[in-house]
């Protein structure tokens, strides 16, 4: 991951209610990633196990494939959620480096709103499919259907909350570099990611 040095307007402008809702994000990002690892880890080895149970011993069970691919949505949509926080998915930007850096600004500001609204609407969609299968179940496994669907409500959930921490920081960057480039200080804004 890249890391983005601040200038001293932002550094002041991050200071606060901002940082900790930063570090709040990377202590969830934590737990996300070692529930991933878990996660990775309990696939390979049941799907091993199933391999070598059915090849050897003819014993083949039942619930493998449901569990994993249960634990594979979940890494999927836990997992996005931390490369959505790193900003590791693919972004074209050649153009919008191009314009001046208000302008560049505005351009991520409106990106961060949208994103933010389609997050929202994803979230009541998947929240939707939670309640429809409530009552429904995952037989081999003995768990409610639901479970499919929670890691979607969580990882579109995280997003959002990404979304709107990096909306603020975006606008409060551009606020500290305004004021400091009316004062006269270097206002130099990268927006590298």
């Amino acid at each position: 991951m890249e890391q983005r040095t601040l200038c001293q307007g932002e550094e002041n402008a991050m200071s606060g209610p901002m940082q900790s809702f930063g570090r709040f994000l990377e202590r969830i990002e934590k737990v996300q990633m070692a529930f991933c690892m878990v996660a990775i880890a309990v696939i390979a080895v049941v799907v091993s196990s199933e391999i070598i149970l059915r090849n050897l011993l003819g014993i083949t069970w039942i619930w493998t494939l449901e569990l994993c691919a249960l634990l594979t949505v979940w890494v999927g949509f836990l997992g996005a959620s931390v490369v959505y926080r790193r900003k590791g998915h693919i972004g074209i930007e050649a153009l919008v480096r191009l314009f001046p850096r208000n302008v560049q600004r505005t351009v991520n500001v409106s990106m961060y709103l949208v994103i933010s609204a389609a997050f929202a609407v994803l979230i009541g969609k998947a929240a939707t499919l939670m309640i429809l299968q409530a009552g429904q179940e995952i037989v081999s496994l003995g768990i409610p259907r639901s479970f499919l669907s929670l890691p979607i409500v969580l990882g579109m959930g995280l997003m959002f909350i990404t979304s709107i921490y990096l909306l603020l920081e975006e606008f409060l960057n551009s606020n500290a570099i305004d004021s400091e480039s009316k004062a006269g200080g270097p206002g130099d804004y990268d927006e590298s990611y």
